[in-house]
C-alpha cells in the first residue's frame, strides 16, 4: 500500500448531529476545563488512564512521532506507546486537520481563554500549545474541514453565511482563510458527512456520502462518482492520487484503496464491534505501515504492519495504557 496522508456516518446520522456534523446553527458553549487534572484521569499503575470524551479528528505529525486526536477538552497524543494528554489550552477542536507544518481547526474556546465563541478558522504550529486565529471568529463552527498536507488548501463544508461566504456549502481557501471560493458541487449526491483535501495539489478534492465517494478536481465545482453503492464513513488521500474509504459497519467494515482508474483493493481491518464503523483514518507519514483509525464508539486501533495486526489502544473512550 502507498503512503496515506491523515487525515478526517444511521449510526452515522446520530453520530454527525454530535460530533462532525454540521445540521447546529446555533454556537455551542465553550468547552469547561475541570481542575485538577488528576479528575479526568485514573492511575494505571506508574501511567494514567486518559479519557476521550469525543473524538474529532485523528492525525500523525509530520516526523511520525505522535498522533493527535481532539477529545472535547483539549487533545490528546500517542507517544511512545502512551496516549496523554497535551498541555495547552483545552479547546474543543473540530475539523482538525494536520498538514506538514502544524494542524488547522475550528471547534469553541476554552472558557479559560478569552478567544470569542466559535473559534472559526484556528492554525497552531507548536501542536496545541498556541493558536493563531485565521479567521471567522466568533461567526462559525466547522465540523467539517480538511487541509492539503502541503498543499495550502484549505476546504470546509459551510454550515451558515457568515462574512466570508455568502451561503452555505463547499468552500475552499489558498490563502489560510483571506480568501474563499464556492465550489458548485455539481454531480454530489447525498448528504456530506467528511472532505479529503489533496495533499499536493490544491483543485483536487473528494466527499464522501451515503450514496459512496465524489472526487472533485476542479475545487469542488464538479464531481465525479468513484465509489457507489456503498455506506462509506472516513475518507482521506495518499501521496499518489490514491484514497483509502472505511466501508460499512461492524464485521462488515473494510478498508479500501481507490486507485485513479476506480479499482480498489482491500486491506485488513481491526475488529469492529456491531453497529460501531470507523470515523477517522491516519497513517504515520513516515512508516507507510504503519496506521491508526478511530471509531464512533471511542475505540482506537493501531497497527505497524499494514494491519495485519492491530493493537486497541482506546477502548470506549478510556486508554488502554499498560493494560
Amino acid at each position: 500500500m502507498k503512503p496515506l496522508i491523515t487525515s478526517i456516518i444511521s449510526l452515522f446520522t446520530a453520530a454527525i448531529i454530535t460530533g462532525c456534523g454540521t445540521e447546529s446553527a446555533e454556537p455551542e458553549a465553550p468547552t469547561e476545563q475541570t481542575e485538577p487534572e488528576a479528575e479526568q484521569t485514573e492511575s494505571k499503575g506508574d501511567i494514567e488512564e486518559v479519557e476521550f470524551p469525543h473524538m474529532h479528528g485523528l492525525a500523525f505529525t509530520e516526523n511520525g512521532e505522535k498522533a493527535y486526536t481532539p477529545a472535547h477538552d483539549g487533545l490528546r497524543v500517542f507517544e511512545d506507546g502512551i496516549w496523554k494528554r497535551v498541555e495547552g489550552p483545552r479547546h474543543d477542536y473540530m475539523g482538525f486537520s494536520m498538514t506538514a507544518d502544524g494542524f488547522y481547526s475550528s471547534g469553541h474556546p476554552s472558557m479559560q481563554t478569552d478567544y470569542e465563541n466559535p473559534l472559526g478558522i484556528i492554525k497552531s504550529t507548536d501542536e496545541g500549545k498556541s493558536i493563531e486565529v485565521l479567521g471567522l471568529e466568533g461567526e462559525v463552527d466547522f465540523h467539517l474541514m480538511s487541509a492539503g498536507y502541503n498543499s495550502g488548501a484549505i476546504y470546509v463544508l459551510n454550515p451558515q453565511p457568515n462574512s466570508s461566504m455568502e451561503d452555505i456549502g463547499l468552500y475552499v481557501t489558498t490563502n489560510e482563510a483571506q480568501d474563499w471560493e464556492k465550489g458548485d458541487m455539481d454531480g454530489v449526491s447525498g448528504n456530506v458527512r467528511a472532505i479529503a483535501a489533496h495533499p499536493e495539489q490544491q483543485g483536487i478534492v473528494a466527499v464522501n456520502t451515503e450514496e459512496g465517494v465524489f472526487l472533485s478536481q476542479d475545487a469542488g465545482n464538479t464531481f465525479e462518482q468513484v465509489l457507489s453503492g456503498n455506506t462509506v464513513s472516513a475518507l482521506t488521500f495518499t501521496h499518489d492520487d490514491e484514497m483509502i474509504a472505511a466501508v460499512g459497519t461492524g464485521k462488515n467494515t473494510t478498508l479500501q484503496v481507490i486507485d485513479s482508474s476506480g479499482s480498489t483493493q482491500q486491506m485488513p481491518v481491526p475488529e469492529i464491534k456491531a453497529e460501531d464503523a470507523i470515523s477517522y483514518i491516519a497513517q504515520n507519514p513516515q512508516s507507510a505501515e504503519t496506521l491508526m483509525v478511530t471509531t464512533f464508539e471511542k475505540d482506537i486501533f493501531y497497527t505497524e504492519d499494514n494491519g495485519e495486526s492491530w493493537e486497541k489502544t482506546v477502548e470506549e473512550g478510556k486508554s488502554q495504557n499498560n493494560s
